[in-house]
């Protein structure tokens, strides 16, 4: 218990150093899902304590189980206008000390023709990307809580401007006597940059994409449902942006009317929600809506889906294959497909 409470307020200075919102953040890749199963499940879900789900682990490192020894995952995302995202991840259990897991978290934003202030086009190119390394341990630490940090050191390069960061993420993780029942809390990419972009911030910091979300999974006894719940951005209540939204679209009547939001749908924009249907351990289909997402990417005149995801998760042989479909906008949509496997079954 005193390791739990230490860990409590561990997390509790945590949040009061790190109260930043997204929109003026650094690093927001670090956002983005890496797993077919998490984004049919609506982009968050840090609650699912699933013991062969080495993915889990970068939402909510707690999540990194001692069952995933030697679980290798690959997770690759043809995301919109031609971004790629990929998050590769391989986990090794230590008996009485804990598990591990080292995954490399990369976002290629492709290649841009280089023009000059006046439009003129140079005839050169130049490429953008994200790369994070993610170190990961967890460890039981009382019964049925779990325990786990996630460092992650970061290197962003945009043309000829490139920045250096770490960031960590901590997390708790419960899961009842019968399994069905599970919960986690995470604070997410507590840290700072290193280095700036020298030339294009003037030397000036950025904070980071801060965040706590909280999870909860519930299966049903007799029935093959799980339900999924994740509430996140908990240190930012208003997350409407009203101002920005006013300045960016003063002109303009098609989208969404950007003024403040009333109790229950300021409420809505914190809430992740996902259900899954699972006949059989090796059969399952995820759906998820996520309504903040909705709300800042639809058009009044056509919402056309946007916050709604799905996906399908089969083990076939060795491997277990998951692809997962997410409404962006109107003119985007995300593909996301993973494969794992546990590397002691080939030998």
């Amino acid at each position: 218990m005193r390791r739990l409470s230490i860990l409590i307020v561990f997390l509790a200075i945590f949040n009061s150093a790190f109260s930043q919102f997204g929109g003026s953040n650094t690093y927001d890749f670090l956002n983005l899902a890496s797993s077919a199963r998490v984004n049919a499940l609506g982009g968050y879900q840090v609650g699912i304590v699933d013991s062969n789900e080495l993915s889990l682990s970068y939402y909510n490192p707690s999540l990194l189980m001692p069952a995933a020894h030697e679980h290798l995952t690959l997770n690759y995302i043809r995301y919109i206008a031609g971004i790629n995202v990929g998050y590769v991840s391989y986990a090794r259990n230590v008996e009485k000390i804990g598990t591990f897991a080292a995954g490399i978290h990369y976002v290629n934003y492709g290649k841009f023709d280089e023009a000059l202030e006046n439009g003129y086009l140079t005839g050169k190119t130049f490429s953008a990307s994200d790369y994070a390394l993610n170190l990961i341990f967890s460890r039981n630490i009382w019964k049925t809580f779990t325990a786990g940090v996630n460092v992650k050191p970061i290197l962003s390069s945009y043309e000829t401007y490139t920045s250096l960061g770490i960031a960590a993420d901590v997390g708790i993780s419960y899961v009842d006597s019968s399994g069905l029942f599970s919960a986690g809390l995470v604070f997410k990419n507590m840290g700072t940059q290193i280095t700036t972009y020298q030339y294009l911030t003037d030397g000036e910091y950025e904070p980071l994409p801060f965040d706590i979300q909280v999870g909860f999974s519930q299966k049903l006894a007799h029935a093959p449902l799980r339900f999924n719940v994740t509430l996140n951005q908990l240190h930012k209540w208003n997350l409407t942006d009203k101002k920005t939204w006013e300045y960016d679209h003063k002109d303009s009547t098609d989208y969404i009317e950007g003024s403040s939001d009333d109790f229950l749908r300021q409420t809505l924009r914190h809430v992740i929600f996902g259900v899954e249907f699972i006949p059989s351990q090796n059969f399952s289909i995820g759906f998820g809506y996520n309504y903040q997402r909705m709300r800042e990417l639809s058009i009044s005149a056509r919402q056309a889906a946007v916050g709604l995801s799905g996906g399908i998760n089969v083990k076939i042989s060795k491997f277990r294959l998951s692809y997962a479909i997410a409404r962006y906008h109107l003119s985007g949509t995300s593909n996301t497909f993973s494969v794992s496997f546990n590397l002691s079954e080939f030998r």
